[in-house]
């Protein structure tokens, strides 16, 4: 076995993902999918067709297909694999197996929450390229990453021995220029407040205005004003053009 794929002993258990939780979702959970989703010009996932890179416990596919999507996911974890088939997913080997599959410029969204740091930087860039493929056009890519902008990023990236490629909102810019996107968004992760409960949207309020003050006093001191991603993590959208 190789060190790479040692390193995913038992990764499902350290990361707490149970069985028969395969597939669930929150409120709280429910209620950020659709943030990042109208976020990436998606107002509903109905009648969409998704691809989800690294589907992990199938929290955004379960719900997707109960919004009533058509989902396809991947993943390199046998046991995540087998609890997807037994649950009902579409399950491909990966973009490259979609492709293969005749599905090309057919689909509305690539999704990949907290995967391409696991990536080599040319592996992302392939990834960007086949998804550009698999995309129709004004199809997005929607992907979460530790921030590479940000010294709070730190703690998630080097949280877990498996990632290997921290970016940042340059290198993503770079990296949409290279492979053919138009950079839509780049930013904090949606922390939604509405039909929550008035504790949690007074909390989320309060956090909300904290990072927006923090994240403007960092950006001015080190990096002379231009806008930099300081929460642990980002959200970036691209968008493959209207020809």
């Amino acid at each position: 076995m190789s060190n790479y794929n040692s390193n995913y002993q038992d990764y499902e258990d350290w990361k707490e993902w149970s069985k028969v939780d395969f597939g669930s979702w929150s409120p709280i959970d429910a209620s950020y999918f659709a943030a990042e989703l109208w976020r990436a010009g998606l107002q509903s996932a109905n009648g969409k067709r998704i691809y989800e890179l690294g589907f992990g416990n199938g929290a955004f596919a379960g719900y997707v297909l109960s919004n009533g999507s058509e989902y396809f996911g991947s993943e390199i974890n046998d046991v995540l694999i087998a609890r997807a088939r037994v649950f009902g997913l579409n399950v491909l080997g990966g973009v490259k197996q979609a492709l293969d599959s005749e599905q090309v410029a057919s689909f509305d969204a690539v999704v990949a929450f907290d995967v391409l740091e696991h990536l080599e930087k040319p592996d992302i860039k392939a990834f960007l390229l086949d998804s550009f493929a698999l995309l129709r056009p004004g199809g997005v890519i929607l992907a979460r990453i530790p921030s590479g902008d940000s010294p709070f990023g730190r703690a998630i990236f080097h949280g877990d021995i498996t990632h290997r490629a921290a970016l940042g909102s340059s290198a993503i810019r770079q990296l949409a220029s290279q492979t053919g996107f138009d950079v839509i968004d780049i930013g904090p992760p949606r922390l939604p407040m509405l039909g929550l409960g008035p504790v949690r949207a007074l909390r989320r309020g309060g956090i909300r205005l904290a990072q927006w003050i923090v994240a403007r006093l960092i950006n001015l001191i080190f990096h002379d004003g231009q806008p930099r991603v300081i929460t642990a993590n980002l959200v970036f959208v691209l968008k493959k053009p209207i020809k």
